[in-house]
């Protein structure tokens, strides 16, 4: 394990939930956008979509905390992958952030890990079956294709989450769909 931090925060370790009152309430437009979300995880526990908000509109924050709520606390595995550090890092300091015993009430901690080649972040050869939130540069992913199986393996439900600004799904995101679709067989 890495001892290098990234945004204040080690690039792996547990998370505990804050015991406090959780002051950040999310605006209608986050309202809304987690409960689209809840209705279409309702409806069909495979599916994709797209949260698409404004610059500035709170997208990394109505994500982590709506992964937090409905896939962390149930103990399911997160991989959120971005193609810059800089989304890295924020994804990595909002789980921390958003991370309250009232949004996660089930779950006394959970393990993450960041990975990317960045001098702060951790390597894909450190990626354990026991991290529940794995932040992912899509480089990393794209170098080293089998890094997840071990990772999904087990039958594990997993929620991914891609962070990214491009309209179209990169070839890395259509190799990952390919290497879910061979962990769920």
């Amino acid at each position: 394990m890495m001892a290098s931090e990234s945004a204040g925060m080690l690039a792996s370790g547990k998370i505990t939930p804050q015991k406090c009152l959780n002051m950040k309430h999310p605006y209608e437009h986050q309202d809304e956008a987690m409960m689209s979300l809840d209705r279409m995880e309702k409806k069909s526990p495979s599916y994709s979509t797209l949260v698409v908000l404004p610059t500035g509109g709170g997208k990394t924050y109505t994500a982590a905390t709506w992964l937090l709520r409905t896939a962390l606390d149930r103990k399911k595995k997160v991989l959120w992958m971005a193609h810059r550090h800089l989304l890295l890092d924020q994804a990595a300091a909002s789980f921390r952030q958003y991370a309250y015993e009232s949004v996660i009430p089930h779950i006394d901690s959970f393990q993450y890990r960041v990975v990317s080649g960045a001098a702060n972040h951790d390597r894909v050869a450190n990626i354990t079956p026991e991290d529940d939130l794995l932040i992912i540069s899509k480089d990393s992913i794209a170098q080293h294709p089998s890094c997840l199986d071990e990772w999904l393996g087990g039958g594990t439900s997993t929620v991914s989450w891609t962070r990214r600004t491009t309209p179209r799904p990169s070839h890395t995101v259509k190799r990952l769909n390919t290497c879910r679709a061979r962990s769920r067989n």
